[in-house]
């Protein structure tokens, strides 16, 4: 059963709108982020700021972003694919927030590559 419209617009507000950091992830990151983006794979990766704001959808509410997520290009030797998309609290650390798998078998990247995030392709449902 999907959540109430009073629920989700709670998640959205105090939990995903705002501002957040966008992490790649090689693999699933489960609960607590596993599989980031390193410095160990890419010299050049970093979470990159976003802020989500929230939208009606139906009986329920989403967030997404207001402009483009643009990640640095990646470093020399880099080869990995990016398969998820991670929103949390902060730039290090903090608290994952949501998890988001991305379509087919996910954006390969080699040095050089940018990943882009066009303005509202980043979306989180509070339901």
């Amino acid at each position: 059963m999907p959540n109430t419209t009073y629920l989700s617009d709670q998640i959205i507000t105090t939990l995903i709108a705002g501002a957040r950091f966008v992490s790649e992830h090689t693999g699933d990151p489960g609960a607590a982020g596993a599989n980031e983006v390193t410095t160990g794979i890419d010299t050049a990766y970093v979470r990159k700021a976003a802020t989500l704001v929230k939208t009606a959808l139906g009986s329920l509410y989403q967030a997404k972003n207001n402009a483009d997520v643009v990640f640095n290009a990646a470093g020399a030797g880099a080869s990995y694919t990016v398969r998820y998309l991670g929103i949390w609290s902060a730039v290090s650390g903090g608290n994952l927030l949501a998890v988001l798998a991305l379509p087919g078998s996910g954006l390969p990247v080699v040095a050089g590559t940018i990943n882009t995030f066009a303005t509202n392709d980043i979306v989180v449902i509070g339901g």
